[in-house]
């Protein structure tokens, strides 16, 4: 019978594994590379371990990185300098190479490299090679910061060069960010609303609303609640809400407010965005905006809140068949114990 209730106990163990949701063990494999910044005397940050330098006008740097390659293959590298924006998820991006510049940006990374991008740098296996670029700072007080990033991009092998430069098809690459700055005072940042307009991103269709942080600061732990009514009522038709997000200095993004399975018509909204950042920053937005019917007419994918997969009846089953498991064990039990009275 001991023998019969491991059976029993192995099933239900079994079972609960099961029920519990396979998960599968992922291998981080090495990307075959590191990259390393050599930090300079003028660090303003000794915790940093990316360029936070301190700069004067006109002043003249090489800013130098390893790249060491880990496999015992050849391997090749391209080397950028790309500014620092604010993606569309509210996230600091510095993997963009040519990205579209907020107005406000009056000097840029590209502005003060001599070289944004590096010819391809080739590394034998087991080796490493120092590769250095080149900054000018301007000649005018620099205000606030300069914000970019440093990245390195292993090439695969397959890859050939195209008319206008070299084809990277790799997702991963290594970024060492460089701040520039000639004053230890951080500018605070700012923020604004430029525009609200319907569109779609990914097939969703959404209310967006064009945030931009105007000045040479970094916006941090930026917090956002919005909700759309028509224009003139108190009904709120949609809403949305996000926090943890940052804005890089002199950038802006479309904060999007899906519209879910809500269904808008052609006519007028109000979207009220209030706004709040680290720092003790808050900031207010009530502004109006037009739906038209040939907008509408483009957005074909009108009710396109995905739908999210319910695990309910699952849990339900899988409730059911642990119940009816640890009944039929305690029959067992209780009918052993019953013919063990009658011994």
């Amino acid at each position: 019978m001991k023998k019969r209730l491991l059976q029993w106990l192995l099933v239900l163990g079994t079972m609960l594994l099961t029920l519990g949701g396979y998960h599968q063990l992922a291998h981080a494999e090495s990307v075959g590379y590191t990259v390393n910044a050599i930090l300079p005397k003028n660090q303003d940050d000794a915790a940093a371990t990316y360029f936070a330098l301190r700069m004067k006008p006109n002043q003249q740097q090489k800013l130098a990185v390893v790249i060491t390659n880990q496999t015992k293959q050849t391997q090749r590298f391209q080397v950028r300098v790309n500014q620092a924006i604010t993606n569309e998820n509210g996230v600091i991006d510095y993997s963009q190479s040519n990205p579209t510049l907020d107005q406000s940006l009056k000097t840029g990374i590209k502005d003060i490299f001599a070289k944004p991008s590096l010819p391809t740098v080739t590394i034998p296996g087991k080796k490493s090679k120092t590769v250095s670029l080149k900054v000018k700072m301007p000649a005018t007080q620099l205000n606030g910061m300069i914000l970019g990033g440093i990245n390195v991009q292993k090439l695969n092998a397959d890859e050939k060069k195209a008319k206008k430069g070299v084809m990277i098809n790799n997702r991963f690459a290594y970024v060492i960010g460089v701040r520039l700055r000639e004053s230890g005072v951080n500018v605070a940042p700012n923020l604004k609303l430029l525009a609200v307009e319907a569109g779609q991103t990914n097939s969703l269709n959404q209310v967006k609303a064009q945030l931009q942080n105007p000045e040479p600061g970094i916006m941090n732990n930026l917090k956002v609640k919005a909700q759309v009514t028509k224009q003139g009522d108190s009904q709120v038709i949609l809403k949305n809400e996000k926090a943890n997000m940052s804005m890089a200095p002199n950038s802006n993004f479309k904060y999007a407010i899906p519209w879910g399975n809500t269904q808008l018509k052609a006519g007028t909204y109000t979207l009220t965005l209030d706004a709040t950042a680290k720092g003790g920053y808050k900031w207010h937005f009530v502004k109006n905006f037009t739906v038209t019917q040939k907008q509408l007419s483009k957005l074909s994918n009108k009710f396109n809140q995905p739908q999210q997969k319910s695990y309910f009846w699952w849990f339900v089953g899988g409730g059911v068949i642990i119940v009816a498991l640890l009944a039929v064990i305690l029959y067992l039990l209780l009918k052993n114990r019953r013919r063990q009275d009658k011994d």
